[in-house]
């Protein structure tokens, strides 16, 4: 017989010592929004742009590109005028377990 606990049997203390569920959710959400403000702030750098670049292509101040950046704002307004002032497009995706469909919607023009 193994001697390691189920996570199953694990996981709900440790939630509480946590905070609950909705920490946890925060907390995921939090962490997110800076690994794609850091992706973002590479795919900037790699392609030689300056935060002062990008702010002036939005039209908002350097600090708030950096604010981006850091995942402090992460509105899909903001990532979307960011991500196209590097020349890019947000795609908006369903997904069902293995199934994945790009949506259309207003704003795009048909195929």
């Amino acid at each position: 017989m193994s001697s390691f606990q189920k996570w199953s049997d694990i996981r709900p203390g440790l939630v509480e010592a946590a905070g609950g569920e909705e920490r946890i959710t925060e907390a995921r959400k939090r962490n997110q929004a800076y690994i794609d403000g850091h992706r973002l702030a590479e795919r900037r750098k790699s392609m030689s742009l300056t935060q002062s670049d990008v702010a002036e292509r939005m039209g908002v101040t350097k600090s708030r590109i950096s604010q981006i950046e850091r995942g402090e704002v992460s509105t899909m307004e903001a990532i979307s005028r960011y991500v196209q002032a590097l020349g890019g497009e947000i795609q908006v995706s369903a997904v069902f377990g293995d199934d994945m469909y790009i949506l259309r919607g207003a704003g795009h023009d048909a195929a």
